[in-house]
């Protein structure tokens, strides 16, 4: 059985519908990458995933339980608590230090122990090599170590499935590496991701397989190279991206 499955799924803002009948499929302890470019739908699609944007329309499937179908936000909110998701912009809170980001949602979500709880999140802190920050406030952080802290808080969790929404985007280059590295080590542990990036090394290297959507709707899936020479779009798409980097790299 699929961990996830998407059915048909809409999205719309403002009767403007941004997800045109999405139909994909996530297996346990798959990695899958979403890529295309600004505008095509993916992280509206993160979003719906756990219901933080409503779909207009679709069925989403979680475990074998229609989250689509759930009415009570109490079961809702159980289930959210099982799916790890991490935006873009970090999410921490400015007014917590390091580890009481990581250990907060511990405490009120999972309901652990003070004290319990920070030892967890040191653990996860240590393994993204910002235990050293613990007593800092996320306004002391470098870019790139606040995301490395949100991803500490994120598997922290220990959640059945996480989704990250580009990971890397808005950082400098060096930061940017010090991430990519983080995302390689969680893709050891095995841990069933969707990641929207476009970073091509990341989706080469790591990812089982390569949704790449367009205009709000997936128009190729399947293995991440495979994907990617699939046709001229999206080999220029890809091409373009490498070109990117290169000149981040450089700068």
């Amino acid at each position: 059985m699929s961990l996830l499955s998407l059915e048909g799924v809409k999205a719309a803002y403002d009767g403007v519908e941004v997800l045109h009948g999405i139909t994909l499929s996530l297996e346990p302890s798959e990695r899958l990458v979403i890529m295309g470019p600004s505008g095509s739908g993916k992280s509206t699609l993160l979003k719906v995933i756990p219901r933080l944007i409503e779909p207009s329309g679709g069925r989403i499937f979680f475990d074998g339980l229609e989250i689509t179908a759930i009415r009570d936000e109490r079961l809702l909110r159980r289930v959210r608590s099982r799916i790890g998701y991490l935006p873009q912009h970090y999410g921490l809170f400015p007014h917590m230090t390091v580890l009481g980001n990581v250990a907060f949602p511990l405490r009120v979500v999972r309901g652990l122990p003070r004290r319990e709880a920070e030892e967890r999140a040191r653990r996860y802190l240590a393994l993204f090599g910002v235990d050293g920050l613990a007593d800092r406030y996320p306004t002391q952080l470098s870019g790139g170590q606040r995301q490395r802290v949100a991803l500490a808080r994120a598997l922290a969790m220990e959640p059945e499935l996480l989704l990250l929404d580009e990971p890397t985007s808005a950082l400098d280059p060096e930061s940017r590496l010090d991430v990519l590295e983080a995302l390689f080590e969680v893709a050891r542990m095995g841990k069933s991701m969707i990641i929207v990036t476009h970073e091509l090394d990341f989706a080469l290297e790591a990812a089982d397989r390569l949704a790449f959507m367009e205009a709000g709707r997936v128009v190729a899936v399947g293995g991440p190279g495979e994907v990617l020479d699939s046709n001229p779009r999206i080999r220029e798409f890809a091409e373009r991206m490498a070109g990117a980097v290169g000149s981040a790299s450089r700068s």
